[in-house]
């Protein structure tokens, strides 16, 4: 028995504030062979609860980034799916403000979110994949898009965003030419308080990615100050 057979019949929780756009992923989950549960009329303060009604009612979920703007919740879908990878279980992320949210809100989490759809992209066939690649990295088969590698990540501004401070970068073993930005909140303290432009760091990125969106950073150290006599600098 393939994954994608065992997965049939599953039970999808669907996580959306806006009742419209939970009918329209409701469609396609169905289209997919699973059955949909919907929150109905329900607040969260505490995702740790969201968490334990999800696995109580269903095997999967599908998650909307935006939840609070109608009072659903006082966190985001993508601090939803991070929560539910710690249980390992499998969720997909959708957004319909990829390009204003994937570089802050969603990459603070993006490490625990094997699976990010824009709301275009969110149809029956890509979430019926989505669930499936989302269970294989769960069960430890991470594709080397996925992986993350220790590599040199090289500061150029340092902005602020929603009230928080964020960093624009180059991670020149991604792509040279092409900047990444993230929050300064993935750093630890002693890296943040020197934190200036042209400083080069180390992370853990999954330089594997093809798209910026998918990008994630852990595990920061500051790195040796260039040597202009190695041909490096």
């Amino acid at each position: 028995m393939t994954i994608t057979q065992a997965l049939n019949d599953l039970k999808i929780a669907i996580i959306d504030d806006d009742k419209n756009l939970a009918d329209v992923t409701a469609w396609e989950v169905e289209e997919a062979g699973y059955e949909p549960f919907f929150l109905k009329n329900k607040q969260f303060h505490n995702v740790n609860d969201l968490v334990l009604l999800i696995r109580e009612n269903a095997q999967a979920a599908v998650c909307d980034h935006r939840l609070m703007n109608s009072g659903f919740a006082n966190f985001s879908g993508a601090e939803l799916v991070a929560n539910l990878y710690d249980w390992k279980f499998p969720s997909l992320l959708i957004t319909q403000y990829t390009e204003m949210d994937t570089s802050f809100s969603i990459r603070k989490w993006r490490h625990k979110i094997p699976v990010l759809l824009s709301r275009e992209e969110a149809d029956a066939a890509s979430i019926a994949k989505g669930i499936e690649d989302c269970t294989l990295e769960l069960s430890g088969k991470i594709p080397s898009t996925r992986k993350p590698r220790r590599t040199i990540v090289r500061i150029i501004h340092i902005d602020e965003e929603s009230h928080e401070r964020v960093v624009d970068a180059f991670v020149p073993a991604w792509n040279p030419h092409k900047a990444v930005r993230f929050p300064a909140s993935l750093m630890t303290d002693n890296i943040r308080v020197v934190l200036k432009p042209n400083i080069r760091l180390f992370a853990y990125v999954n330089t594997g990615a093809e798209k910026s969106d998918d990008l994630y950073f852990e595990n920061f150290e500051l790195a040796p100050e260039p040597d202009e006599d190695d041909g490096l600098a």
